[in-house]
């Protein structure tokens, strides 16, 4: 898994949310680095489409093996609603008991007009069993957004959604799992 960012929004600070925007210069040089580090042949790539740092992000990763990128828009980030593009203290001002609250306990306040972290977590989760299922044996990169990163490492390493919320807000350039049995 290879997270897909940052963005210019996040390079300030800024809540990005599912909110489609382009990698930073310095992001796609720091992905190209990282591949260089990869040491098994990537088989597949998945990505969701509608999120243009994913997609420069696999095609990064496409061109270097020779793949073309698949899309599945279940792997998409967590939908933040009316936080997208706002700084945090921002947040803070407009929203002063729900987004402390949420940067505690993510798994039980939900962004005005954002997605439940459960939903997410589960929509994730199947789209990542999925494509496990199709590519048994092979070597295949996700490329994701931070948050979405974090559910998918986290559900493949079998931590629980409480576990999993704690980390949501840690952030990984690149993280390798082997899976042995996609279920």
């Amino acid at each position: 898994m290879i997270e897909a960012g940052p963005t210019p929004w996040e390079a300030e600070n800024r809540l990005v949310g599912n909110s489609s925007l382009p990698l930073t210069a310095e992001a796609m040089d720091a992905i190209r680095h990282l591949l260089d580090h990869v040491t098994t042949p990537i088989t597949a790539v998945y990505r969701p489409a509608i999120n243009e740092a994913c997609v420069q992000t696999a095609q990064i990763i496409g061109k270097k093996y020779g793949l073309r990128a698949r899309d599945n828009p279940d792997l998409d980030e967590v939908a933040l609603g009316l936080w997208q593009g706002l700084l945090p203290e921002e947040i803070r001002l407009r929203f002063p008991t729900v987004y402390p609250k949420w940067e505690e306990e993510p798994l039980v306040v939900t962004p005005p007009d954002g997605e439940p972290l459960k939903a997410a977590i589960a929509r994730i989760e199947e789209a990542v069993r999925q494509i496990l299922r199709r590519n048994r044996g092979g070597c295949v990169a996700l490329a994701l957004r931070p948050m979405a990163l974090q559910i998918a490492s986290g559900m493949l390493q079998g931590r629980s959604l409480a576990e999993i919320a704690k980390r949501l807000h840690q952030r990984q350039a690149m993280e390798t799992i082997e899976v042995k049995d996609p279920g």
